[in-house]
């Protein structure tokens, strides 16, 4: 398993995966009185040119496809249509993905909310809980919380940063869920690869996205953070979420 340099994205066994592109985010903004109307378009591209460098065979989006939670808008079908041409493309549901089983479109395969095994790594969305084979993996990659942290540069100025969070299981709280699992497991947080869509990870949160983590089976507070570039940051509970803090 491989992260990509400066792309939120994993290479494993010659499938590129990613999660949360959110395609069709046009509509919404436009609401807002945003007009972009390209911004999915560009997220395409970025996808592709990986799929290029990388020589993937297989593109494996981790939930959350799409931005219309209940249906699937005219803009995500083309776009699945085209990605699916070029490319084998296995979609996880995710809390976004309401009705995207019934797009009818060849070569896209939909697995359930509960994930799937490819390659003894584990792939969620991250929204439900994760089914039973996916916990007997080396490894879960999951979506949904769109990982950030807040940084101060040098000249003071504070900005936000996509980061991936690497955290070890507990493995007593796993084992009030789950019967079989991988005791070594680790859990990869991956960021969101809609550069629009983002969360800072604050220590200090109460709830969270997903049983995964409301349900703490995993560590993480000592979790690794590592940004975009490969710059190991630390673990969680030593970044600060506000610098001036």
């Amino acid at each position: 398993m491989k992260f990509l340099y400066n792309a939120p994205a994993v290479l494993h066994y010659g499938a590129l995966i990613i999660g949360d592109t959110h395609f069709g985010m046009e509509a919404k903004l436009r609401g807002k009185g945003i007009y972009d109307e390209n911004i999915s378009e560009r997220i395409v591209e970025k996808i592709e040119k990986l799929l290029k460098e990388t020589k993937a065979e297989k593109l494996i989006i981790a939930g959350d496809v799409k931005e219309n939670i209940l249906e699937t808008d005219k803009k995500t079908l083309e776009i699945l249509k085209s990605l699916s041409g070029i490319t084998e493309l296995i979609i996880v549901k995710g809390n976004h993905d309401g009705g995207i089983e019934k797009c009818g479109l060849s070569g896209v395969e939909v697995v359930s909310a509960e994930g799937f095994v490819y390659k003894k790594v584990g792939v969620v969305h991250g929204h439900s809980w994760p089914g039973k084979d996916v916990m007997k993996c080396d490894y879960i990659i999951s979506a949904h919380q769109h990982p950030q942290i807040m940084m101060e540069d040098r000249s003071g100025k504070i900005h936000r940063e996509a980061a991936w969070l690497i955290a070890e299981p507990d493995v007593k709280k796993i084992g009030d869920h789950y019967e079989n699992f991988n005791k070594n497991i680790k859990l990869v947080l991956i960021p969101a690869f809609n550069p629009l869509v983002g969360s800072i990870i604050d220590i200090s949160e109460k709830r969270r996205l997903g049983p995964i983590l409301n349900n703490k089976l995993f560590k993480l507070n000592d979790a690794l953070v590592v940004k975009l570039d490969g710059c190991f940051v630390g673990k969680l509970k030593n970044i600060k979420s506000d610098p001036h803090g």
